[in-house]
């Protein structure tokens, strides 16, 4: 009030605050990616084009989430066109933890795997509602949440620990009934904690978590080809592998050796998985590339050896073969993702691209910069400390990478899928400022965007960076990663 008249002074209103606050003319406090006040009143907090996948609208088919509280039993009902119908019932769940699996419901599950994953998710049909039965399952859930969030907003760390802590003692209570084992909720519990480390916590715990998968994997009957999380799995696996300086957990090319097991039509669902792939061309070219993307890991684990240090001739050999393989595989890629143009979002087209189509473009980019990294991850491991001019096709490697970043647009969770053209570029330059500082700026991570992030990458190459300016000598960086005692 004025003083003495009587008359509410109007509060200022923001024209930068979520559209759910807008909408209902109400303060909010601006907080990215759920402000304050929708997370408290259990409302989907929607934001502008900025924030949203590119650019954003509700699929027809996609998942809404409707919070019930008629009910004495906490819920969550999710609709959707393309399949029936369901409501999950949370007992004994508190509201805050409800938020969190809403936040997990819409926002974490659309890039635990493919960024902007909005339709046919199968993170949203077919394991969120096994949380209603599964405790283990329903705290790695709320645990990934709250760690997304308290990167930018401190107050949820409490929740992310204490999530965190219940779902390991779920789990292990889990682990004590064979039957309950075979089935997803464990296997998806341990895979959401792998990332839940990798995403939110500073330590290596990931890999951990990623070997108690691949033992469940084992103890259902091995992996299985057309299943999300043995998809799931791999992807980290594989990864994590090139990082870390050791071989795939799981031997062979078992992302495409595995048996299908039954369930056909949820299969044939995940054939179409996702949706902006629906002929499955960089799915099946992703994985093709993961062949070679695990023979490099293994050869890289094998060269820092003592048998590779004594035969480097071997390791010479094998990084040749492994070479004109990938160059072999690569020539008889489809057109489409072989030859697309790093300038392809200003090319002029008879009609604009519509958003499946931009998605699966943008697709091919960030598996152009994997394979362009992983032709610099094999120069490496033959020429580790830069004696040797570096090679044409090295130097075509960083220059295509680095174009394709600075053409990928920010703000729309892309960036997860350049971290490792863009941390191999980093490795391969050579004190070149210019270079770093578009690759610090790249891997920086923005935190509303998506879950991941390459804040020990950039750490890594930080150190690389400035010891090769100080010592004017080019360092492994393989070799800095054990000093450092650093998991990627």
């Amino acid at each position: 009030m004025a003083p003495g008249m009587g008359i509410k002074v109007p509060a200022p209103r923001t024209r930068t605050g979520c559209l759910t606050c807008r909408k209902r003319k109400v303060k909010c406090d601006e907080t990215k990616p759920i402000c304050g006040r929708c997370i408290r009143l259990l409302r989907e907090c929607t934001w502008g084009d900025q924030l949203q996948a590119i650019p954003y609208r509700q699929p027809q088919d996609s998942l809404t989430i409707i919070f019930t509280n008629g009910s004495k039993t906490p819920s969550l009902q999710i609709n959707s066109l393309s399949c029936q119908n369901f409501v999950i019932e949370l007992p004994n769940v508190d509201r805050t933890t409800i938020s969190y699996i809403h936040h997990f419901i819409t926002f974490c599950s659309r890039f635990l795997v493919y960024s902007n994953d909005d339709e046919g998710n199968p993170f949203q049909e077919e394991l969120v509602p096994l949380a209603s039965s599964s405790p283990a399952l329903l705290h790695s859930m709320a645990a990934l949440a709250a760690g997304h969030l308290a990167r930018s907003q401190p107050q949820h760390e409490m929740a992310a620990a204490k999530h965190y802590s219940l779902a390991l003692r779920e789990l292990n209570q889990t682990l004590l009934d064979p039957v309950i084992s075979r089935s997803d909720s464990p296997l998806g519990a341990c895979l959401l904690l792998c990332v839940y480390e990798i995403s939110y916590s500073e330590n290596s715990l990931w890999l951990k978590h990623l070997q108690g998968a691949r033992d469940l994997i084992l103890f259902r009957g091995g992996p299985r080809t057309i299943d999300y999380l043995t998809r799931f799995f791999s992807l980290l696996d594989v990864s994590g592998s090139l990082s870390s300086g050791r071989g795939p957990l799981l031997q062979g090319n078992y992302w495409l050796d595995g048996s299908p097991h039954q369930g056909s039509a949820q299969n044939s669902k995940l054939l179409h998985w996702p949706y902006y792939d629906s002929d499955n061309v960089m799915v099946n070219q992703f994985q093709e590339l993961m062949i070679y993307m695990a023979k490099l890991s293994r050869l890289s684990a094998e060269s820092m050896s003592d048998l590779g240090v004594q035969q480097p001739d071997v390791i010479i050999e094998k990084a040749y073969e492994i070479h004109d393989e990938l160059r072999a595989w690569w020539q008889n890629c489809p057109p489409a993702l072989r030859d697309q143009s790093n300038h392809w979002r200003r090319q002029s087209r008879p009609r604009k691209l519509t958003i499946p189509e931009t998605l699966k473009e943008e697709a091919f980019s960030r598996t152009k910069s994997c394979m362009q990294g992983c032709i610099i991850y094999l120069h490496h491991i033959l020429d580790p400390l830069g004696r040797e001019p570096q090679k044409e096709e090295v130097m075509d490697a960083i220059n295509d990478i680095l174009e394709t970043a600075i053409e990928t647009p920010e703000g729309y969770g892309l960036e997860m899928g350049l971290y490792w053209g863009l941390f191999m570029a980093g490795v391969a330059i050579f004190n070149d400022v210019v270079a770093e500082d578009l690759i610090r700026r790249k891997l920086k991570s923005d935190t509303g965007v998506s879950i991941y992030h390459a804040d020990r990458a950039l750490d890594l190459l930080e150190v690389l960076w400035k010891r090769q300016h100080q010592f004017e000598n080019k360092l492994d960086w393989r070799e800095v990663q054990i000093q450092m005692r650093m998991q990627l």
